[in-house]
């Protein structure tokens, strides 16, 4: 049988309060984040690892919304390549943000190094496994670019929270 402890402790001038549970000392928010970063993890693979590219039903079409857009002056840089690498920095934002509450207690370059290393995983399993797929060092370079999107746009918004005395709300809420 397990024994769980709820930890609370009162924070200090300045500091968040931290509400910790479980055997490793986890939040309900550190545990919900992990959660998410599996169940994506899992979406990411599948997308990774599918046989041919997922693009592939799509890829006539976009390129004619995009050869109509470049009539109407989109600027010929974005083109098909361009997309593809913007879908992969999209793809991998998440990461970063869910892997930085999932793990808080990492420093921020080991999630970056993290999604770096599974997106290298990720283009030599398509190079050895996936001959329809094509691994490319550009993807890793998105990859690697979304996930640190994704840990700066939660950095900007911590720090929009923390500016806006949102902590004072949660400690006011706790009292009660």
């Amino acid at each position: 049988m397990r024994n769980f402890k709820l930890k609370i402790s009162v924070p200090q001038a300045g500091a968040r309060s931290f509400v910790s549970m479980g055997k490793w000392g986890q939040s309900n928010a550190e545990s919900a984040a992990r959660v998410l970063l599996a169940v994506y993890l899992v979406g990411l693979a599948v997308v990774a690892f599918w046989p041919t590219p997922v693009d592939r039903p799509v890829a006539g079409r976009l390129q004619t919304v995009l050869f109509a857009l470049h009539q109407a002056s989109l600027p010929q840089l974005i083109n098909y390549n361009f997309v593809e690498f913007a879908s992969n920095i999209l793809m991998f934002a998440p990461i970063g943000a869910l892997a930085t509450l999932a793990f808080p207690a990492f420093h921020r370059g080991r999630i970056v190094l993290a999604a770096f290393l599974v997106s290298c995983g990720m283009e030599l399993g398509q190079l050895l496994f996936l001959h329809d797929r094509v691994p490319s060092a550009m993807d890793i370079v998105a990859n690697t670019s979304g996930a640190m999107l994704g840990i700066w746009v939660l950095g900007v918004l911590e720090d929009w929270l923390r500016r806006a005395d949102f902590d004072k709300l949660n400690q006011w809420g706790s009292r009660g």
